[in-house]
């Protein structure tokens, strides 16, 4: 860590940033991005008080790298997935019955679908559809896979809230998720740990939980664009820790206060791989939900990975069975880009991890 570094951090846990500062950035009045007011608007128009909250996360948020073919992440929390499709039906490329879209959300939520004002030649928005519900259970400590959990860890706007109360409570459920990371973080790390080596690993390992079509210099990317954001939410919930006894601090860094035991590894090491098996299971999904998907797949890639990719006709027609030989050729050009490492290296330069 540089002195520059190490001086921001005390000044964080001195608290010269205010108590209020770890979290203000996801309730901040900002200008949204033009195709999110859009979304927004049809959204609020068409659902009413079906819909709870709309957060916005991701690149469109971060400003990492986004083009014209960009489209702006949200997560839309809604109470009956059966009404939500009826009432948004009407407002989609491509119509589709409510009951069963309402099945597929329920399997493995939640659902991506694509929503954008048709005179509008913006990317518009990836909405990430989840009953209150289910996104509560989502984010607790029974969750069955780091889906929702992995996003929602990082930098957030909540961009719409049903009620004051809603907002109130969706906020807290965030935070709560926030802090299960202390379950599984430190597993990763060293003995002594900062909070920069506690954010970067918190995002090697969420990425690496699901399989991406981008290079893993892309985290690396994530991570600057929110270090400071991601600094001052995580040294609240360190020092939360450390106030605990979870946690204990000494010479600027965080140790733990009794080592993991083996049953706990395995347990997370086991959650992942659940996890990312969970996560490629949704791409079934996804090709009866998200209008264009192939051809936002293909745009994603040559954006993240700066590889071409030409479909032909009949691997249009059948993308699963013939599209398999590219599908290769990316994880080989993943592979092979600047920067493809997991975090071990940053790690071996500080220590041993556990």
């Amino acid at each position: 860590m540089s002195d520059s570094e190490r001086v921001h951090n005390e000044k964080v846990i001195a608290g010269d940033f205010g108590a209020e500062a770890a979290l203000a950035s996801h309730l901040s009045g900002s200008s949204l991005p033009p195709e999110v007011r859009v979304s927004l608007g049809l959204l609020t128009e068409a659902c009413g008080d079906n819909l709870a909250a709309v957060i916005l996360f991701g690149s469109r948020l971060l400003g990492t790298s986004p083009d014209a073919h960009s489209a702006a992440d949200l997560f839309v929390v809604v109470e009956e997935y059966e009404r939500f499709y009826s009432d948004i039906g009407r407002r989609l490329p491509a119509r589709r019955r409510a009951r069963i879209m309402a099945a597929l959300n329920r399997f493995l939520p939640p659902n991506i679908i694509s929503v954008r004002d048709p005179g509008d030649l913006r990317a518009g928005t990836k909405c990430f559809v989840i009953s209150r519900s289910d996104l509560e259970v989502a984010l607790s400590d029974g969750a069955r896979d780091h889906f929702c959990r992995g996003r929602m860890m990082q930098q957030f706007q909540i961009v719409h809230a049903r009620t004051p109360a809603d907002g109130a409570r969706l906020e807290e459920r965030l935070l709560d998720a926030r802090r299960l990371t202390l379950d599984w973080v430190p597993l990763y790390l060293p003995r002594s740990f900062s909070v920069l080596d506690y954010c970067r690993r918190m995002l090697d390992r969420s990425y690496a939980g699901e399989i991406r079509p981008e290079s893993k210099a892309r985290v690396g990317e994530v991570f600057e664009a929110q270090r400071h954001y991601l600094i001052l939410s995580y040294t609240r919930i360190l020092q939360d820790a450390v106030r605990d006894g979870i946690l204990e601090r000494g010479d600027g860094l965080y140790h733990m206060v009794e080592p993991p035991a083996l049953r706990g590894r395995l347990r997370w090491r086991l959650f992942f791989v659940g996890s990312k098996i969970r996560a490629t299971l949704r791409w079934s999904k996804y090709m009866l939900t998200f209008d264009d998907w192939l051809d936002y797949i293909v745009r994603k890639i040559e954006r993240r990975t700066g590889l071409h990719l030409e479909l032909t006709p009949n691997e249009r027609r059948l993308p699963i069975f013939l599209l398999w030989p590219k599908v290769f050729r990316v994880f080989r050009a993943m592979r092979a880009s600047p920067g493809n490492h997991d975090g071990r290296d940053d790690q071996n330069a500080r220590g041993n991890p556990r």
